[in-house]
């Protein structure tokens, strides 16, 4: 099963690895035809071999390589955007610090459209080889040790699989176990199986270990190891439980994350904190000038200061304070920080700046900080935080990322005094599918949308 995988994966990612250089030389030798760029020099190979790199840890960290994404993976397309777009924005980068010699923008471009479409013919070649090739060979014979239902998905998911077809041709039950298996497929005991030399009659055993046969799994697979036949492990982790790819090990011990949490990435650690601080001041500089005439209205128009300060609960249910201009006529803070904002508080200004969400701004500050994010689970009072905890099943997973100005449950139109239940489900839905193209998409939707929502008052 592995090595059939592996041969795929093999040959798939040395054609992978191979296209940028491929695209490189494509696209020269037809600029070079029309006599659009001069001949190749060596700082041309250094941007080549920069480019390559760079293309081989882009397309292994968006699973470009993975036989079993290319079946699975609906998100293909926008994954060969990003590592594409990642690997040429290092090379436009090469332009810009590179002083030693001019490179054609031309030549980049040009190989950049190459790459993309060579990727997505080998991607569509290698889907129909691979499907061919498992047609043209022999099913793994496989025996489930197992007899329950999850026994039964496991052999059905086997079966249907494109890459490593499988056929089951017996399962065993454990002692104990009720049996909820096909009928039509052979059923041993444990016993019977152990101490017969089953090579010709299976390629692999794989166990299916739902939550009741773990109590036993040692003793079981130091009995299965008595067969010269390869062993698989397949768990039953529950269907609210989301894994990462493989185990890591701290200290000796294996760990398996049972969270996946895309804070603990490099790419948020250091790709969304440095787009934050780059937007952040990008657009605090575009908004001084407003920044300033608003705080200056927010003065006039009542008493009071110009920015309120609130204690939220952001990543890790850390506490911290949040700016936002002054929009409501002054209140104890044991009104302020347990109740919704009545509209009936607003003061003149306080009405146009909620409406326009221009009361947002200095959270900017919040985010050069490190407070917050740009895009995120809006942050909460920390007495709403333990109200929807004890209320919303899974409510602080929300807070495995970085809060934000703005998010995927507000672009929705899921703002202020609004279905907690329902953002709490778009939140999640955010954490799980985090990517920076997935922030610039919700930046875009804020800016066209998202500013002027009823729900905002």
């Amino acid at each position: 099963m592995i090595r059939r995988l592996s041969l795929y994966e093999f040959f798939f990612r040395i054609s992978c690895f191979v296209l940028p250089v491929l695209a490189f030389l494509i696209s020269w030798i037809g600029l070079r035809g029309l006599n659009l760029i001069q001949p190749l020099n060596h700082d041309y190979i250094y941007l080549g071999v920069t480019l390559s790199l760079v293309w081989i840890l882009g397309a292994a960290h968006f699973e470009l390589t993975s036989i079993e994404a290319l079946f699975l993976d609906s998100n293909g397309l926008r994954n060969c955007l990003k590592a594409i777009a990642w690997t040429y924005m290092s090379g436009f980068s090469a332009l810009f610090f590179y002083r030693q010699a001019s490179f054609s923008r031309l030549l980049l471009s040009l190989s950049a459209m190459i790459l993309l479409g060579g990727l997505l013919l080998l991607r569509l070649g290698f889907r129909h080889l691979v499907k061919h090739s498992s047609k043209q060979v022999e099913r793994l014979r496989v025996i489930i040790i197992g007899a329950d239902e999850f026994a039964q998905q496991t052999s059905e998911r086997l079966q249907d699989s494109v890459v490593t077809p499988c056929e089951t041709v017996a399962f065993v039950r454990i002692s104990g176990q009720p049996v909820r298996v096909d009928p039509g497929i052979p059923i041993f005991e444990l016993d019977r199986l152990v101490g017969h030399n089953i090579k010709h009659f299976a390629d692999d055993i794989v166990i299916a270990a739902s939550p009741e046969v773990l109590p036993i799994l040692s003793p079981l697979i130091r009995q299965l190891k008595q067969l010269a036949i390869p062993i698989r492990f397949c768990l039953d982790f529950g269907a609210d439980v989301k894994v990462g790819e493989r185990f890591f090990r701290v200290g000796g011990t294996h760990i398996l994350d049972v969270q996946i949490a895309p804070s603990e990435t490099i790419s948020y650690v250091i790709l969304k904190r440095c787009f934050d601080v780059v937007f952040s001041l990008l657009a605090l500089t575009i908004s001084a000038i407003p920044m300033v005439m608003i705080a200056l209205a927010v003065k006039l128009s009542s008493p009071g200061p110009i920015f309120f300060a609130q204690e939220r609960v952001g990543i890790n249910g850390q506490s911290f304070m949040m700016l936002k201009f002054r929009t409501m006529t002054q209140a104890p803070a044991t009104e302020t920080d347990t109740l919704w904002t009545a509209p009936d508080r607003r003061t003149a200004i306080g009405a146009f700046l909620r409406r326009c969400s221009l009361d947002e701004l200095p959270q900017f500050f919040n985010v050069l900080r490190g407070d917050m994010s740009v895009v995120g689970p809006r942050p909460e009072r920390p007495h709403f935080v333990d109200k929807f905890n004890d209320e919303i099943d899974a409510y602080n997973t929300r807070h495995h990322l970085k809060s934000g100005i703005t998010g995927w449950a507000q672009v929705n139109g899921l703002r202020g005094d609004t279905d907690i239940a329902k953002r709490v489900e778009l939140d999640i839905y955010y954490l799980q599918n985090w990517s920076l193209t997935f922030d610039l998409q919700i930046i875009l939707m804020t800016v066209f949308a998202g500013f002027f929502a009823q729900s905002a008052y």
